[in-house]
């Protein structure tokens, strides 16, 4: 039988020992933390779940409470007439608790409501939930499942009770819209991936964070059965596709449920990250006691080798050496036989060199498998080096992100406490421009530029972000006061003023900033970024490549600009806009032989916005692209229809954005839509202002004369009120140029006046062009602009402007004269 080394034994020894105790030691490891981690879970929805039901319940309740009251109120009150009741709808209305947008009513067979609305005839509110339910139940409140509401064209539940009075009979609701449901479902958060859900009386979502699973039932088996397991107690269950860990309570007054969901896949990378400094101390454990093992091994076979040293001896022919070494069982018995076996010494000798042999190679591979580990220890403590810094910085350029800029404010508030700091928020102006005509990697190598130059900026302590494509955060720490972070600020704003070179391009890039201060604008890292970003805004919206301080104002100025922004995605997606038609009359046929199409709002959102406000708020915000579309695609269609009535057709003029000009696809889009309209392009005429030119002027003209080789007419707007017409005017490809409605205003006031209408009109016919006047509202300027052979004029002594029906109404008794 081959005998087994010493050493090979005793580190197999010790491995399985460590080994051993590294498994048991992990298995009770990990079961006591993934109880851990489960419980404080746990604990988490628990009070999220208590803490969104309490807050439905308590909303749910005030609209109770309110309707209750105004029953009250109805009750008590004499026999009062329609006017009367829609000035108390109208009171209520005003004073209507938070979330809920409309109140209404039915009484004495007609219906009422808080505010404004178009009813039509053949609405019977008798056939609906909120009627038929309040009828059958006449005692209490009651509420009805998610519908879609007919007067607001939004999801909503209604609350609604039977008015039972001598004086006033029927029924009064107040509606709850669903999208400030989900307002308050998304500012509830379970860990990083978990749910909180509403579902209706059925298990449908109606309400999730980011609009996740919205109209899915989330039960495939019995919902009944579900919900009472659920609220008892918590169970695993999958949701499109992922694991989590669910439990629901349910909303007293409707029936609905709140249902919070945890991630299992959250649960269990929490429980890695636990676990691994635990493996990685077993893992030094085992190097450190496998050393000690090769050491003792050592140790343990000194023996052998004096024991080796005799039998040298015995083979170079001193065969009376004696071995006297005592120690070990196994080696004494070896010692005793030694001079027995003296004429064997030979064959002896060789099976010690094949044992000595095989000892060496047994520590060469250990000290190989050593050399690896330690080289695998140094490979994987520089990768997680670079995944902390990937966690925590931006790929493209290296600076902080968002998360670590928050923890690194987060910690300088509380470090420095009072002291106070600059949060400068920086948006790059047009860098969507850039993109779409330079290239995303051109985009990127220029975020990379503007990255280095904030990084070299003159504050020694401050910290960098990137938090999105083009947006930056830079904070400045120990601020002295307001005039110096405008002071860092306006430096900021002259670092663009060079230029950036890229590729032998320069980029005349600006950016617009925002400034807030700590603790003077916000106390916590969020709000500070939100003031910053508000101010920015006001920079923006301000004209750009400059600076701005948060105040109240920039507030209220965001807010608007969010409503005006919504009320416009609302109004293209729901039919909120209409066009108007304002007639122009040709002077020399005695004729309206054109009509302007101008662009109106009839959704309640925008009503009480200026359309002119509108506009400037979708060319902030890039809507302005799909307004026009909307225009041209509705002109053109109008335009067919009308001519299809005349004997002479006549052309439709549309004003153009300067942004929309400015879009790489503008001309494709202009082709598109006037081919799918199936109108001859030569009825189309579109009207563009001289800033719309001059910004990339040659990329502009290009542009122009593909539409006029398409037939197209172009007219130039607001004539003599921009600083280059003039110089200008012969090189664009233009058919007419339009005065302003400030020229017209003014010109029989005084001789000077006139002098310059008739000096514009006589430049347009010098250079081929004709002349459009608009806004005429007077017999005698009418009569002047005639007299100086201006030929087509607008403006409300003509006609003001009319909705499709009228207008084709006027232009058929024109065709007829």
């Amino acid at each position: 039988m081959r005998t087994k080394s010493i050493k090979v034994w005793a580190i197999i020894l010790i491995l399985l020992m460590c080994l051993t105790t590294m498994t048991l030691f992990g298995f009770f490891a990990s079961k006591s933390i993934m109880q851990n981690i489960e419980l404080q879970y746990k604990k988490e929805s628990e009070f999220v779940l208590n803490q969104t039901v309490n807050s439905f319940e308590s909303s749910f309740y005030s609209v109770e409470n309110f309707l209750e009251q105004l029953e009250e109120t109805l009750l008590v009150r004499p026999k009062v007439s329609s006017d009367e009741l829609e000035m108390l709808f109208n009171t209520y209305q005003s004073i209507m608790p938070a979330n809920s947008s409309l109140i209404y009513g039915y009484l004495n067979g007609q219906i009422y409501q808080g505010k404004e609305m178009n009813i039509p005839s053949d609405f019977n509110p008798t056939n609906r939930k909120w009627y038929t339910k309040a009828i059958e139940n006449k005692s209490n409140v009651i509420w009805t499942e998610p519908y879609f509401d007919f007067f607001n064209q939004h999801i909503v539940i209604s609350a609604a009770i039977y008015v039972d009075g001598a004086n006033n009979n029927g029924v009064i609701a107040i509606d709850f819209e669903l999208s400030d449901l989900s307002k308050i479902i998304s500012d509830s958060k379970l860990g990083d991936n978990g749910l909180v859900m509403l579902l209706n009386q059925n298990g449908t979502v109606i309400a999730n964070r980011d609009n996740y699973l919205i109209g899915e039932p989330l039960f495939s088996e019995p919902y009944e059965e579900k919900m009472i397991e659920t609220s008892t107690s918590y169970i695993p269950y999958v949701i499109d596709g992922q694991n989590y860990i669910i439990h629901s309570d349910n909303i007293q007054q409707n029936g609905m449920s709140i249902m919070t969901a945890i991630s299992e896949e959250e649960i269990n990378n929490k429980l890695i990250e636990n676990l691994l400094p635990i493996l990685v101390t077993c893992v030094i454990c085992i190097l450190l006691f496998s050393i000690i093992g090769y050491g003792v091994t050592l140790i343990w076979t000194r023996p052998l080798k004096k024991l080796g040293i005799l039998m040298n001896h015995a083979e170079n022919g001193n065969y009376h050496v004696r071995a006297k070494v005592k120690s070990y069982q196994e080696v004494t018995r070896l010692a005793k036989g030694f001079n027995s076996m003296i004429r064997a010494i030979n064959k002896r000798d060789r099976e010690l060199s094949i044992s000595n042999r095989e000892l060496k190679q047994t520590e060469e591979q250990l000290r190989r498998k050593y050399e690896e580990l330690k080289e695998s220890q140094r490979i994987l403590k520089v990768s997680e080096e670079k995944v902390a810094h990937l966690a925590s910085h931006d790929s493209l350029t290296g600076l902080l992100n968002r998360r670590s800029l928050i923890d690194e404010l987060d910690r300088s508030i509380i470090i420095d406490g009072n002291s106070a700091k600059a949060v400068i928020f920086i948006d790059l102006d047009n860098f969507k421009m850039i993109n779409d005509t330079l290239g995303h990697s051109f985009g990127d190598r220029l975020i990379i530029e503007v990255a280095n130059m904030l990084k070299n900026i003159s504050p020694l302590y401050k910290h960098v972000a990137r938090i999105s494509g083009d947006e930056f955060i830079l904070i400045i720490h120990d601020i002295e006061n307001e005039e110096q972070a405008a002071k860092i600020a306006k430096e900021l704003v002259k670092l663009f003023d060079t230029g950036i070179v890229i590729d032998s391009k320069v980029l005349n890039v600006t950016a617009s900033i925002g400034v807030a201060l700590y603790p003077k604008h916000a106390l916590t890292s969020e709000d500070l970024l939100k003031t910053a970003d508000m101010a920015m805004y006001r920079a923006k919206g301000s004209g750009k490549n400059g600076y701005r301080l948060f105040d109240e104002g920039i507030q209220k100025e965001i807010e608007e600009k969010s409503e005006i922004e919504a009320g416009i995605r609302n109004g293209l997606e729901s039919n909120g806009f209409e066009l108007n038609y304002q007639p122009l009359f040709h002077t020399v046929d005695k004729k309206i032989t054109c009509i302007e199409a101008l662009l109106r709002v009839k959704s309640p959102e925008l009503k009480k916005f200026n359309i002119m406000k509108i506009i400037q708020t979708a060319e902030l915000t890039g809507q302005i692209i799909e307004i026009d579309n909307w225009v041209l695609e509705n002109a053109c269609n109008a335009i067919k229809q009308i001519n299809n009535h005349l004997s002479t057709p006549i052309n439709i003029s549309v004003n153009i954005s300067p942004i929309h000009i400015m879009q790489q696809d503008f001309v494709a889009n202009v082709r598109n839509i006037v081919k799918e309209s199936g109108i001859p392009p030569q009825w189309l005429e579109l009207e563009i202002t001289e800033t719309s030119l001059m910004k990339s002027f040659e990329i502009n003209l290009k542009k122009l004369e593909d539409l006029k080789e398409m037939g197209i007419s172009i007219h130039l707007d607001d004539f003599g009120t921009g600083y280059s017409s003039l110089s200008y005017l012969n090189s664009l490809p233009i058919d007419h140029v339009k005065i302003d409605k400030s020229f017209v205003d003014v010109m029989l006031q005084s001789e000077k006046e006139r002098k310059i209408i008739e000096t514009i009109i006589s430049l347009a016919h010098n250079t081929g062009l004709q002349v459009v006047a608009e806004g005429v509202e007077e017999k005698e300027q009418f009569d002047m602009l005639v007299k100086n052979n201006c030929e087509l004029i607008q403006g409300y002594f003509i006609s003001k402007p009319l909705s499709f029906e009228k207008v084709v109404l006027l232009l058929l008794e024109d065709d007829q004269v």
